[in-house]
């Protein structure tokens, strides 16, 4: 096998590096599983109404020509299909690159086959077996983990996106498509199997049959039956119940503390081995011949009758064979542990060893010549000689030849024995305690020659573990049952763990002895998947901590009474509460005892991934926050939108309430679990809230964040994802449009200086500060701010359908009409009445979305105001330093417009948008002066109609906004046209019979009051365009 492997025989590297491709394929197949994008599932009736006219199966091939039509014909349909291409190239890239690569692989083991069969060489059939395998367990892999409808509209997909530069360089296109195609193959429970399944799979890309006929042994009797003797000779017909009770006499002994010695182990290694060896066995049989079966074989009545016959037979209890993985990966970890120990000390103790024995030889020299005093011990030259050319023999033993030096050794224990009996010497006890001595390092310098690494590589391949990859998940609750009992069973999973880390060998093998580049993806993915599992596990340590936690909460809230600072005596057994005190300590010696129980594993490396224990446990507990923090969000903000009384403020009460239980109880452990408890609470919920606002933006975007690339989810802590109940996402857009709804400019009436909404109708206070300081108690300051940003992504779709509407209507190339209309109206501004109503109709349309966007800019303005007000009360220092920062940068970029020379902040300077992001994040910005979209061009405060009320200040706010798209000088002129349209009316005014036009005159002076006072404008700016004068006789007339 070692000259096959060589690095000049083509044909032995050739299909190394083929075996090598198809564990690393193997590997991107399970990665790329999941992260399939939802969409191609069209398993909800959202996706499919959006979806189902631009994402096909292979049906399109049938008739391309008439789906691409019905995409071009529809402008909405053009604009979404580009949307998703966008979103999605990327994925759909990768996956077909996946498949490619599975098409490219069989395709190159077709032509190292041809090679071989030219050969015709038997060396490299074990490497024939693998090739043929890994290919098929690709092709079980695909259709298990990406279901066949699945696979046809990616592969659909991402022909209609990139079909120029699949048709120009990759002209397997059809080919893969013909090979993944879906088999009508489902893993869902009570789906049949698909006819001659999966045989006609693996035929759709023939291989050579006699290949197949040297890799397979179905014709092959003798051979099959002198493999099976040669190597499986304990797997059949054993009585593993009984085998498996017996198993642990051993097991158990050698477990035990104090056993487990140098001496011992090398003693006995043949008889530990042995036991190794058969427990091994016995738990691979129970656990596979145990192992639930798939959805196809559970239909089939033989493999559920052969599962239960074995099950009966074997007495299997899922418990017992737990306990025995238990016992046998506790029993490996120390054998293994003390075995590297001793060979690393192998040489140090030989030389030591070799270094006692031969000065004891050599004083005993000394003591026999006479120069040396020792009790009644007569001189005697031969006895001095011998014994000196004894310590010569000993220092000449060669510790590189091992076995020339094991046979002396054993002579020079014999000839000790001989002097000591011929030369009665055995009267002597000193001398006789200097051969005993002698003797003995001389026997533990052959046991330390027989410490090889043969026992560790036996042990290793005798250990594996890989069959049980997926398996080992149906013990894990016995798992975390057995911690919850018992905390400290944390240490004994730790060598099981590490058992568990023996199948990350079997991919990697071949991928290293290629020397792949992908050595190190692989490695990160398979270990990554591990320690995911150990994390599951262990999941269940902070699960019961939150559990203990939530009672503790319960009784410090609803029973402990608080002490007063000034209690009488009295009173003091009253509040003394002993017994709720007790079971309130028990419950914290409970959470320290876990703790301690997962801080006793030590720092283990799982594959290339350390786990530390203490890290462990902290993800552990940020993991449980996440869960039941968004749970807790998501149940909490559920509205009835057809609820005639105002669930919001008693709901945001309750997760309040909820939410300081869950902070007061991190305060109160943190010290208890050794953890910086308001750094954890602070990041999470910050993370929590970006997540889900990042999510609800992604409605407002072309270009979507997928979960696989926000910044804010992570493998190890995981943000749930809930599934819509409305329009909205998740909660955060449904608490933004709930207060939307409550404030909605039609039915309410915004008060600036009560800084409150009424009711129209019944004239009562519905909303006003109260409600931001408790959205402020619900979500904290990172939900108010995350549902400003939501606010800003609504005001710009708003801005920017009333662009839309305006391009079609006023602007439309067309219909010059009203275009027209208006460019004469601007030129020639006359107060006539007729012109005035026309224009009035067009620009109707767009109060709504003007009223909108002032509706969600006052919501801003209070959640602004909220935020700044807890900034400077919570971190007085930061907002000192923000406000002064702000004010010095501001400063200085005045002074850079006064004069150029001075210094001013780049492009690539982060200095004004990291600052921007901080000042909003705390209050200090006005959103009425904010510019949310980038315009090219651009083009009252009583109802005429009662029935149709329309609140002012969301309309003046709203057309200030509007007007803050443009430049500036788009508001002078808009304030000059105002002024020209007042001054036109007073001129006429007195030959007037009705009132009417006064009352829009004074509409117009009241609209442009509150626009100066929202905008921030100086009266200066309007006067120049209407007198005071005006102003003061309007309001004393008609403002009564």
């Amino acid at each position: 096998m070692a000259d096959f492997l060589a690095e000049n025989n083509q044909c032995g590297q050739n299909i190394l590096r083929l075996v090598s491709r198809g564990n690393a394929i193997i590997a991107e197949l399970l990665r790329l599983s999941e992260f399939i994008p939802p969409v191609f599932r069209l398993d909800n009736q959202n996706d499919k109404i959006k979806y189902g006219d631009i994402i096909w199966d292979f049906s399109y091939f049938g008739n391309a020509e008439y789906f691409d039509n019905k995409i071009e014909s529809k402008p909405e349909l053009q604009d979404l299909d580009e949307e998703f291409r966008e979103n999605n190239m990327e994925i759909l890239s990768r996956f077909y690159q996946a498949f490619a690569s599975v098409h490219k692989y069989v395709t190159d083991l077709n032509r190292v086959t041809d090679n071989i069969l030219r050969i015709k060489t038997a060396q490299p059939l074990r490497f024939d077996c693998e090739s043929l395998f890994l290919y098929g367990v690709m092709l079980l892999l695909i259709d298990m983990k990406i279901d066949g409808a699945v696979r046809e509209r990616i592969l659909v997909s991402y022909y209609r996106y990139s079909a120029q530069k699949a048709a120009a360089a990759d002209s397997n296109i059809d080919d893969v498509c013909k090979l993944l195609r879906s088999t009508g193959y489902s893993s869902s429970p009570g789906a049949k199997r698909p006819q001659n399944y999966p045989e006609a799979y693996f035929r759709r890309v023939p291989i050579h049959q006699e290949f197949i006929n040297m890799t397979l042994l179905h014709n092959q009797q003798a051979k099959m039956r002198e493999i099976v003797d040669k190597h499986f000779p304990d797997n059949w017909a054993i009585r593993y119940a009984t085998k498996l009770e017996k198993l642990k006499v051993p097991l158990d002994k050698y477990l035990k503390e104090g056993v487990l010695t140098e001496e011992f182990v090398l003693d006995n290694i043949p008889k530990m081995m042995n036991v190794m060896r058969d427990s091994n066995v016995t738990l691979r049989w129970l656990m596979l011949h145990t192992a639930a079966l798939s959805s196809s074989a559970d239909m089939n009545k033989r493999c559920r009758q052969l599962r239960d016959q074995v099950i009966t037979d074997s007495k299997y209890n899922p418990l017992t064979v737990f306990q025995l993985l238990l016992y046998i990966g506790q029993f490996e970890f120390k054998l293994k542990e003390m075995f590297k120990q001793m060979l690393a000390e192998k040489q140090d103790k030989w030389e030591e060893y070799k270094k006692e024995g031969s000065e004891r030889m050599q004083e005993l020299g000394e003591v026999f010549s006479g120069t040396k005093p020792l009790t009644r011990v007569v001189k005697n030259d031969n006895l001095q000689a011998w014994f000196t050319e004894m310590a010569k023999q000993i220092s000449s033993l060669n510790y590189d030849d091992s076995t020339s030096a094991g046979r002396k050794i054993v002579q020079l224990i014999q000839a000790f024995e001989e002097v000591q009996e011929f030369h009665q010497l055995e009267s002597n006890l000193q001398v006789k305690q200097f051969l005993a001595d002698t003797r003995k390092y001389l026997h533990q310098m052959i046991r330390t020659i027989n410490i090889k690494e043969e026992v560790l590589i036996t042990i290793e391949i005798v250990a594996d573990l890989s069959y049980a990859w997926d398996i080992i998940d149906s013990y894990t609750g016995y798992m975390q049952q057995g911690i919850k009992r018992d905390p400290s069973l944390v240490i004994k999973l730790r060598a099981t763990f590490l058992k568990m880390a023996s199948a990350l060998d079997l991919p990697l093998l071949r991928i290293n002895q290629a020397a792949s580049p992908d050595l190190m993806s692989v490695s990160q993915y398979y270990s990554g998947e591990l320690v995911g599992y150990v994390r599951k596990v262990l999941q269940i340590i902070p699960q019961t901590m939150f559990g203990l936690l939530a009672k503790i909460i319960t009784m410090q809230t609803n029973q402990i009474k608080e002490v007063p600072t000034r209690l009488e005596k009295d009173k003091m057994k009253e509040y003394a509460q002993l017994e709720e005190r007790y079971e309130v300590a028990k419950l914290t010696h409970s959470i320290s005892v876990f703790t301690e129980g997962i801080l006793m594993m030590k720092t283990t490396l799982v594959g290339i991934i350390k786990i530390d224990p203490k890290q462990l446990l902290e993800d552990g507990i940020r993991k449980e926050l996440v869960m039941q923090v968004a749970l807790a969000l998501h149940k909490g903000l559920m509205f009835n939108p057809k609820a005639k009384v105002n669930e919001l403020l008693p709901k945001l009460d309750v997760l309040g309430e909820r939410m300081d239980g869950f902070r007061r109880s991190f305060e109160y452990i943190q010290d208890y679990v050794n953890i910086y408890g308001l750094k954890i609470w602070q990041e999470e919920v910050s993370r929590i809230i970006n997540y889900n606002v990042e999510q609800e933006c992604n409605s407002f975007l072309r270009t979507k964040v997928m979960d696989w690339e926000s910044i804010y989810q992570s493998t190890a802590i995981p943000i749930p994802r809930f599934a819509p109940i409305d329009e909205s996402v998740n909660f955060i857009g449904r608490l933004a449009r709930e207060i939307i709804r409550m404030t909605d400019p039609r039915l309410t009436s915004y008060i600036d200086q009560m800084k409150a909404w009424y009711d129209l109708k019944t004239r009562q206070e519905l909303v006003n500060r109260t409600l931001f300081q408790k959205i402020q108690r619900a979500v904290g300051s990172f939900g108010l701010a995350g549902l400003d940003r939501l606010l800003c992504f609504m005001i710009v779709k708003e801005l920017q359908t009333l662009l839309n509407l305006m391009r079609r209507t006023i602007v439309n190339p067309k219909d010059k009409s009203l275009y027209d209309l208006m460019n004469g109206f601007s030129k020639t501004l006359n107060p006539i009445k007729g012109l005035v109503a026309q224009a009035q109709k067009h620009l109707f349309l767009k109060l709504p979305y003007k009223c909108l966007v002032g509706q969600m800019q006052l919501l801003r303005r209070q959640i602004g105001h909220e935020l700044n007000t807890a900034c400077k009360f919570d971190s007085k220092v930061l907002a000192s330093a923000l406000q002064t920062m702000n004010n010095a940068l501001l400063a200085d970029i005045e002074r850079h417009y006064q004069d150029p020379t001075l210094p001013y902040p780049k492009e690539e300077n982060p200095l004004m948008y990291e600052l921007s992001a901080y000042l909003e994040s705390a209050g200090f910005h006005n959103p009425y002066m904010k510019k949310y979209i980038c315009t090219l061009d651009a083009c009252g405060m009583v109802c005429k109609k009662p029935a149709d009320p329309l609140d002012g200040p969301p309309f003046v706010i709203g057309c200030l906004t509007f007007l803050k798209q443009f430049h500036s000088e788009n508001t002078d002129i808009f304030l000059g046209y105002l002024g020209q349209y007042v001054r036109s009316l007073i001129e006429v005014l007195p030959s007037l019979k009705n009132q009417e036009a006064s009352q829009e005159v004074l509409n117009v002076l009241v609209f442009l009051e509150d626009f100066s006072f929202f905008s921030g404008l100086s009266r200066k700016a309007v006067e120049a365009h209407i007198p005071t004068y005006i102003f003061d006789e309007f309001r004393g007339q008609y403002g009564s």
